[in-house]
């Protein structure tokens, strides 16, 4: 699901990219993970609204550079959502003793 109107509306100047000018013409919502909470935006979508910044931006009939797109999504955290990495567990082998 992408974002609502009212959550892009709570999103800070500083959460997009291009943030010139009037209103009408911020680009690319790349929110950090405070701002994405203040503006009730989930961890999980707040990675898609990322991934979904870098791909507008890599579309030739759009405005702004790709590059300084993907450096900011690279600055404001990866695109993976954030929490505990689950390993493996290894089987633990045991030598018998042959009788």
């Amino acid at each position: 699901m992408a974002l609502t109107a009212a959550q892009r509306r709570k999103l800070p100047r500083g959460a997009f990219v291009y943030h010139a000018g009037p209103r009408s013409n911020w680009r690319y919502p790349v929110p950090t993970k405070a701002q994405a909470r203040k503006a009730g935006i989930s961890e999980g979508e707040r990675v898609k609204v990322h991934r979904a910044a870098k791909a507008y931006a890599a579309r030739r009939s759009t405005r702004g550079t790709s590059a300084r797109v993907n450096a900011v999504v690279h600055r404001r955290g990866p695109l993976g959502p954030s929490g505990r990495k689950r390993t493996r567990k290894r089987k633990r082998t045991t030598k018998r003793k042959r009788r």
